[in-house]
């Protein structure tokens, strides 16, 4: 969870230090072990220090390697023991001081050889160039601008908009991506909501020189022929079993204590009883492991101490529980998340997030795990439609059925329907995905939300709107695809990078198990009958962790809900929301929000904060997020726009 900033005048000029010293205290908040700054005529760097891993306590970045090259670095190496022989280093070396040494030795083949959550920016003489880094999921966010003269990278945006030859202005097009989620297309993860600024995307490499940036290049991909080396659902479970046990230890490997969150549902708490077992067949990696939860009120949908209390008792430990009845609404912290996030996107459960990694910070912990993505990676429907490509129709049909055992009546409808949608997408030439999602707008025009948007904005917004993305084109077989995309997509880099920076706001190193990439690519290779064997969801996981999960949780057949204390938070802030947006919004001054249609949609919102989803909740934390946004970042130069 470090930061660093970097300047660079490609043209000679000297680059200030006071420039990097204000670039690097906006980023203070990801360095509470010291500061370096290093400026050299034309180039300056600063780095904020976060020591996490036993081998990093004490180091002090940038660092320099014996051929001048140099080095600033916020992750962590996981393939310690296999780099180790090969770049003759001592167990003890950290791991910025591995990813040095893996450049002097290969170059820019580095770091496709480097396992981990990683993002760095290195400086090599020779060349005369800076070559930048992202890991191969994009767990560690970078950003960069280039303009004339001036090349700079820092981990946070704010980092450069410190900048001052870096204007501050809004780019519609990484605006209207969270605004319009699910209409606009899922690439260009190089997109952010500011003009100039671009995001590194994930395992992708940088160089620019004094003639200009390289194009980027993709340096790691999943193989789309791995073989996972098993073929039944026993050997399959067993892979998995090894394959996470191995995701798990990477990620408590701490000099400081680690906390996870535990819901009680199987995800997360799998994490938790894994990391215990470990550490007592293994040996402790850190220090201790602490649990933490949120709960809801007894006898509700959100009410899991049951869960708990079957942990507590397997392992002998204590969980410490947050009550989650009063931290409800989404107006209380909105402008703070928005200002570390740096972009229109809220936490519905912002207070209990808040809430859950502050008790954590105070307890000593530096890094935080929690189950994200455990959902979008363990189970799915795509697998039903190659069942019924391969004409396995008994199965796929026993497997349907099955969902009304697992899911509520609702859910289970919905589930069948997406299985009928993914395969009309499966089989549709893909020269015909423009009209057919043109066709699909048209015909769901009454049904898309964030009616208050701004006409205008939202045509141009959804000029792009039906190009079809080539993410994952090349992988056989819809359930490969579909993991594929869950890792891939814009969004989902987007909430792995809002999850790292408001983790960072707490000074913790945010990290979850379920996108280690060697984990990633088993699941995509096991077929999903077999991760789903009989038509139970999970059934890889419930059968892998036999003996690590207590029974209660392996077994159960439901998932906390949240719906109702969203919603009741969202309805007891609507009267905040509309004072919000009547007190001269900056929404509507920049022409994203109309002025005539707000106040109707936010009336038409409340009676549906009264149903048993989020969707009108979601709508409004939008809005929130939208507002609050541009009040952190553009509060001077508004200018008025009705429609």
């Amino acid at each position: 969870m470090s930061g660093f900033v970097g300047v660079w005048h490609p043209d000679g000029r000297p680059v200030e230090a006071g420039v990097v010293e204000r670039m690097s205290r906006a980023l203070a908040h990801r360095g509470p072990d010291g500061e370096r700054i290093v400026t050299r005529g034309e180039w300056g760097v600063a780095h904020r220090h976060c020591w996490v891993t036993p081998e990093e306590v004490g180091e002090c970045q940038p660092l320099e390697g014996p051929g001048g090259s140099l080095l600033v670095w916020d992750g962590r190496v996981d393939n310690r023991d296999t780099l180790r022989p090969r770049l003759g280093l001592p167990s003890g070396a950290s791991d910025a001081t591995y990813a040095l040494a893996a450049y002097d030795a290969w170059g820019d083949a580095a770091a496709q050889r480097l396992e981990g959550d990683f993002a760095f920016a290195l400086y090599d003489p020779r060349r005369s160039s800076w070559l930048l880094a992202r890991d191969a999921i994009g767990m560690r966010p970078l950003y960069y601008h280039q303009g004339e003269g001036l090349f700079a990278f820092a981990s946070e945006i704010k980092g450069l908009l410190a900048h001052p030859g870096i204007r501050v202005r809004p780019d519609d097009e990484g605006v209207a991506d969270y605004l319009l989620l699910g209409q606009r297309p899922v690439d260009r993860l190089d997109v952010t909501c500011f003009e100039g600024i671009r995001a590194l995307p994930p395992a992708t490499l940088l160089r620019i020189g004094r003639q200009g940036p390289e194009p980027p290049w993709r340096y790691w991909d999943f193989d789309p022929a791995h073989d996972p080396g098993c073929r039944s659902f026993a050997e399959c479970a067993e892979g998995f079993r090894e394959r996470f046990a191995r995701a798990v230890h990477r990620r408590v490997r701490s000099a400081y204590p680690v906390a996870v969150s535990v819901s009680g549902g199987l995800d997360s708490s799998s994490i938790f009883c894994q990391a215990l077992r470990l550490q007592r067949t293994e040996g402790p990696a850190c220090p201790s492991l602490l649990g933490f939860s949120y709960v809801g009120p007894e006898g509700s949908t959100a009410d899991e101490r049951s869960y708990l209390h079957e942990i507590e008792g397997a392992y002998g430990v204590q969980i410490a529980r947050l009550p989650a009845a009063p931290l409800v609404g989404i107006m209380a912290g909105a402008e703070l998340q928005a200002a570390h996030a740096e972009a229109p996107l809220l936490d519905s459960l912002w207070q209990i997030t808040h809430a859950l990694q502050s008790a954590a910070a105070r307890a000593g912990a530096r890094r935080f795990l929690t189950g994200h993505w455990g959902d979008q990676m363990l189970y799915g429907t795509a697998y039903l439609v190659d069942l019924i490509r391969r004409f396995a129709w008994g199965t796929a049909r026993r497997h349907l059925a099955a969902l009304d055992d697992w899911f509520a009546p609702e859910e289970a409808r919905n589930l069948r329907k997406q299985v009928a949608v993914d395969l009309a997408r499966y089989h549709l030439p893909r020269v015909l995905f423009p009209l057919a999602k043109r066709l699909r707008r048209t015909l769901r025009r009454s049904e898309v939300g964030r009616h208050w948007l701004d006409p205008a904005f939202r045509e141009r917004a959804m000029g792009q709107a039906h190009r079809a993305a080539a993410l994952g084109a090349n992988l056989e077989g819809a359930h490969r695809r579909a993991l594929y995309l869950e890792a891939r997509v814009k969004y989902s880099v987007q909430c792995m990078e809002w999850n790292n920076k408001i983790a960072a706001l707490h000074g913790l190193d945010y990290a979850t198990p379920f996108l280690d990439r060697d984990l990633l690519q088993f699941l995509m290779a096991v077929p999903g009958e077999i991760q789903a064997q009989g038509g139970v969801p999970r059934a890889l996981v419930r059968r892998g962790l036999a003996g690590v999960l207590p029974d209660a949780i392996r077994q159960r057949r439901w998932k906390g809900d949240y719906s109702e204390p969203v919603n009741q938070g969202a309805a007891r802030d609507l009267d905040a929301v509309r004072r919000l947006i009547a007190d001269g919004s900056r929404g509507i001054a920049l022409g994203y929000v109309s002025r005539r249609r707000v106040m109707a949609e936010l009336d038409a919102l409340a009676p549906r904060l009264l149903g048993e989803d989020c969707v009108a909740s979601w709508e409004l934390t939008d809005l929130i997020g939208l507002e609050s946004w541009l009040r952190v970042f553009f509060t001077q130069g508004v200018t008025g726009a009705d429609t």
